[in-house]
């Protein structure tokens, strides 16, 4: 981000030609049945970015576009969460929603981050998912550690007032990893259904006898 921060267009799009070769990379090394979440994470990514940043305007990248690394940088967090997962302790599971919990409540009572209220809600709705919530709650803290560094060197910046709702955001919202769960829950959600259609299409039809 460094590169893409000091480097112009030049550095974004170099930054960008590095992200894609990794991704490509985890495509080519990770275990096999990693590839189609890959392919999933990349397509919710883009739209995502297209609708927060573009259409809604929550934030806004440097140069006013959104950067061709930031849609496989997002497959390379949830590659961090899945590696990431197994090894963390059992206690993050308690630990990260609850300090998402106690901040929301600072939140409510302060009123410069109004929007992390309903991004710890939506936090809490994913850790409900129980095979997920070890991954959910580092996705959720990388994706702060990313926010954090990224706003802080000027690649992007969030906006104080919330379009269309009324609330204030602060540069990031300490619950922006709640939205990174969320493209992992719609993720989970498209591997299962597309996995389900070869079954469908192969399930024995009724016919009607004449």
């Amino acid at each position: 981000m460094i590169v893409d921060q000091r480097g112009g267009l030049a550095g974004q799009l170099a930054v960008s030609v590095w992200t894609w070769g990794v991704f490509f990379w985890l495509l080519r090394t990770s275990p096999r049945e990693w590839r189609l979440p890959f392919y999933a994470c990349l397509v919710w990514a883009t739209a995502g970015e297209i609708l927060l940043s573009l259409v809604w305007v929550l934030y806004t990248y440097r140069l006013g576009n959104i950067p061709f690394f930031i849609p496989p940088g997002h497959v390379l967090v949830f590659y961090l969460g899945l590696v990431m997962a197994p090894r963390v302790p059992r206690a993050i599971v308690v630990l990260v929603p609850a300090a998402a919990i106690g901040y929301a409540a600072f939140a409510l009572n302060d009123g410069s981050d109004t929007i992390s209220i309903p991004l710890t809600v939506l936090f809490i709705l994913c850790m409900q998912q129980p095979e997920g919530r070890r991954r959910y709650a580092v996705i959720f803290v990388a994706a702060l550690m990313v926010e954090v560094y990224g706003t802080w060197i000027g690649n992007w910046v969030w906006h104080q007032d919330v379009p269309y709702l009324g609330l204030k955001s602060a540069n990031p919202p300490l619950a922006a990893g709640a939205f990174y769960c969320a493209l992992d829950v719609l993720v989970g959600l498209t591997v299962r259904g597309l996995k389900r259609l070869p079954r469908m299409a192969s399930a024995p039809r009724l016919t009607a006898s004449t």
